[in-house]
């Protein structure tokens, strides 16, 4: 702790700007959960039960964070924190499938059946993450986890009371 003439200012300060960094962050998060949605629809993401876990983590995710910019409740809170870590952990399952379902297809892509098995795996990798080959894009479930990290933060170290 400071001992600096105006560090207690400072420190009020601070104090001051959490709440709004939380509103900040809830309306990224928001926004960034849009996003993830409407990209989803554009992909008409809706061709099999596996398909509709995103819709429904976002849905909750969507949920959760808007009840929390209405109102600041412990309830809202633990919502938000759960369906963040859910947010997160599908996001990283969902890229994992999405470069998975891609590697399958690189053989079969015109651009690459010559030379794919040629390529080294880092290669194929990059192919696979990048969009270079496959149908899968990778950067939507990619999306769903900045949300949930986003949302995370919004309501970290959250207690209640006065902000």
């Amino acid at each position: 702790m400071s001992t600096a003439p105006g560090s207690a200012a400072a420190g009020a300060d601070d104090a001051r700007l959490v709440p709004i960094y939380r509103r900040v962050l809830t309306l990224l998060g928001i926004g960034t959960v849009l996003g993830a949605l409407t990209e989803l629809a554009m992909l008409r993401h809706w061709q099999g039960p596996a398909q509709l876990v995103p819709w429904a983590v976002l849905a909750v995710l969507l949920l959760g964070a808007v009840a929390w910019l209405v109102q600041r409740t412990t309830g809202t809170a633990r919502t938000v924190r759960v369906a963040a870590v859910v947010s997160v952990l599908g996001s990283a399952y969902g890229v994992y499938e999405h470069v998975l379902a891609n590697l399958r297809a690189g053989p079969l892509d015109p651009r690459y059946a010559g030379v794919w098995d040629s390529m080294s795996a880092a290669a194929q990798l990059w192919a696979a993450s990048s969009g270079g080959v496959g149908p899968s894009p990778v950067l939507v479930p990619g999306t769903m986890g900045l949300a949930g990290v986003l949302l995370w933060l919004a309501v970290l170290r959250w207690r209640g009371g006065g902000e």
